[in-house]
């Protein structure tokens, strides 16, 4: 993602405006749960044919017990509005690392997992934190969409140098899987769509909690990518 704003006709509140606190709703809040209808739909629905294994799913749907409903709808939005779920679902992460059928999920639900506690062993099944800060679930949404657009590449490339860039940045084409989804959550929150904005791209004048955040998101997508996959060669 380059520095330009997601969508150039709703600007984002700058980061000096942006409280640390205060700006999700409480998890359990919100009448519609559109993720963990999709995470229900690839267990036993219409999805189900793409053969996602039990495992991810699992971890799926933890995570979204711990993301706060505006979080997870965004998500939901953004995952469907791709037009290459199945992609984002089946397809290998990267040529040197979660190279399997599968990967790309696995290697996201990591990072993901990973901004929520840096130590956390999905093999060992112990749960995530039960209390997560909202600053936490901003980084672990980012860090699960921050390689969603490889959705759009036809061939599998290379992570680890990315990894050792000092900035390290999303795929290219996220800010094109997330755009209409991110302006229809700035209307709803614009201090969450702000925050997202300020944590996956390069603005500049970030403040202290602005660069902490992007910090601990990178270190947990890094940190997924230096990962051994649990998956199984198909």
């Amino acid at each position: 993602m380059n520095s330009d704003s997601i969508d150039r006709s709703w600007r984002a509140l700058p980061a000096l405006r942006l409280p640390l606190s205060g700006f999700l709703e409480d998890r359990g809040q919100g009448a519609d749960n559109l993720l963990a209808t999709l995470v229900r739909r690839i267990n036993g629905g219409n999805l189900a044919y793409l053969g996602v294994p039990a495992d991810l799913v699992y971890r799926l749907a933890c995570l979204c017990s711990r993301w706060s409903p505006d979080l997870q709808e965004f998500i939901a939005q953004v995952l469907e509005k791709s037009g290459n779920l199945d992609h984002f679902l089946t397809q290998p992460a990267a040529l040197d690392h979660h190279p399997e059928m599968y990967g790309l999920l696995e290697a996201s639900i990591t990072a993901a997992e990973f901004a929520m506690n840096a130590e956390h062993d999905a093999r060992s099944r112990k749960p995530l934190p039960s209390e997560v800060s909202e600053l936490q679930q901003v980084c672990s949404a980012t860090a699960f969409l921050f390689d969603l657009g490889k959705v759009y590449t036809e061939h599998a490339g290379q992570d680890l140098p990315r990894s050792a860039r000092r900035q390290l940045t999303p795929h290219a084409d996220l800010s094109r899987c997330w755009r209409g989804s991110w302006t229809t959550l700035a209307r709803r929150n614009p201090i969450l769509a702000a925050w997202l904005d300020q944590v996956a791209c390069r603005r500049a004048g970030a403040t202290a909690a602005v660069r902490a955040a992007r910090a601990l998101t990178h270190n947990a997508v890094r940190a997924s990518w230096r990962s051994t996959s649990q998956l199984l060669p198909v």
